[in-house]
Order: structure tokens, then C-alpha cells, then sequence
């Protein structure tokens, strides 16, 4: 954090926090004794990701040394990370290989374990349906997949990055269906008011960073 420009006062006050965080396990009313955490960040806290992204900065910032990556206009954009989300594109599979290989290098001197059985490759272009040689990550294989899901949107492979919005109706569905059987005496502004706040969410999710062909637009249209 010193050296990104954070005030030191800035970082004595988190430092103090950090420190005295203790955590208990509660058992209907019983208690367990209580234990300091020392490591970690808290889960759902605004300062969570935060944290993550600057900690995670010196991977990519390695990978960008090593000039590895895609690059948008003189922009860096091999390496895109939130929280612990992390999407590392190259135009080389060669090369995507010693993105991961640093990656893992520089997870050992984070104390940070890349999963690869939670990690996927995906491939956009031309050659998305050639037959590749799975990568590995430290001593995890990395399988080649032809669908996609980061920060809860689906993707599959193609010529074109195209979006998948099967899975968001399935979960509109869903949770239509249940709304309706459970409410069936309900009046119809009851029920439009319930659709409205758990289903009308699962397929706007996204919709403004997501570009949808007019064949998906329509299918959307026809669920309202």
C-alpha cells in the first residue's frame, strides 16, 4: 500500500483494524471462545475487494513487465481482476502458458493458491474450435471448456464473444413458478409486485454492459 501513494496514517488506522478482529462460532445460544484472525479480509465488507485488488497488483503487475497480454489502445488489459475473480486474456496459447506460470510464481510469494479445477480455458476467434493441449498451473491441468461464467454472466466460445441467456431464463422460470404456486389466491398486483422484485432482476442482471442480438432481446421480451 506505500508504495501505490497510501497515507501512512491510512494505513496504521487499517493495520489497527485488521488486528483486533477475533471471530467465535455461535451454536443456536451457546458460544464458542473466541480467536483472533490473522489473516484474510472481511466477507461482504466495501474495503474486501479493495484490499484483493491492490494485493493481487503486484501479478499483474509482473504481467505486465513481462509484456504479456492483450493490450486496448496503449492500455494493459492482459490481466482483468475483481476480488478474486480473475480473466488473463492473450492472442498466444504459448503465451497464455507463461501468464499462468507466473501467476503461480507470484501466488507462492503471496501465500495465494490458484484452483486449477476451478479455473477454465476459453477461447473467441477464429480457431475456437481447434483442438488445444490442456495448460497448467503449477501442477493443476487447466481444461479447455466451451462456456463461460464470470461474475454470474455465461458466455460461450465462438468466432465472436457471444453471451449465454439460457441459464438467467431458467432461473426467471424458476422463480416465477414458485411464486405462482405458492400464491395462488393472491390478487394480481400482489403477484406482479412479487415478479417484480425476485424475477425481473435474474434477467436485467448485466443487461447494461452485455450486448444482446435481436433474437435475444426477443426471447427476453416474449418472458415479460
Amino acid at each position: 500500500m506505500c508504495d501505490i501513494g497510501v497515507p501512512c496514517h491510512v494505513i496504521r488506522l487499517m493495520m489497527n483494524w485488521y488486528t483486533k478482529v477475533v471471530m467465535m462460532v455461535r451454536w443456536d445460544n451457546c458460544y464458542s471462545s473466541s480467536c483472533n484472525v490473522k489473516s484474510g479480509v472481511g466477507r461482504g465488507s466495501v474495503l474486501s475487494p479493495v484490499f484483493l485488488n491492490v494485493y493481487f497488483s503486484v501479478t499483474v503487475d509482473s504481467l505486465e513487465k513481462a509484456a504479456l497480454g492483450c493490450e486496448l489502445y496503449d492500455k494493459y488489459i492482459g490481466c482483468i481482476v475483481y476480488a478474486d475473480d480473475v480473466i488473463s486474456l492473450s492472442s498466444s496459447v504459448v503465451k497464455l502458458q507463461k501468464m499462468l506460470d507466473i501467476c503461480y510464481d507470484t501466488g507462492l510469494e503471496l501465500d495465494v493458491v490458484f484452483n486449477g479445477k476451478k479455473s477454465a480455458l476459453f477461447t473467441v476467434g477464429k480457431a475456437f474450435d481447434v483442438a488445444t493441449d490442456c495448460l497448467c498451473i503449477g501442477h493443476d491441468s487447466i481444461s479447455w471448456t466451451r462456456s463461460l461464467k464470470y461474475l454470474g454472466m455465461f458466455f460461450t466460445a465462438g468466432q465472436k464473444l457471444e453471451s449465454d441467456i439460457n441459464c438467467l431464463v431458467r432461473k426467471f422460470y424458476t422463480a416465477a413458478n414458485a411464486i405462482h404456486s405458492r400464491n395462488k389466491y393472491a390478487s394480481e398486483m400482489s403477484k406482479l409486485f412479487l415478479m417484480k422484485t425476485f424475477c425481473l432482476h435474474l434477467i436485467s442482471y448485466g443487461c447494461k454492459c452485455i450486448y444482446y442480438d435481436s433474437k435475444e432481446i426477443g426471447k427476453l421480451n416474449c418472458m415479460l
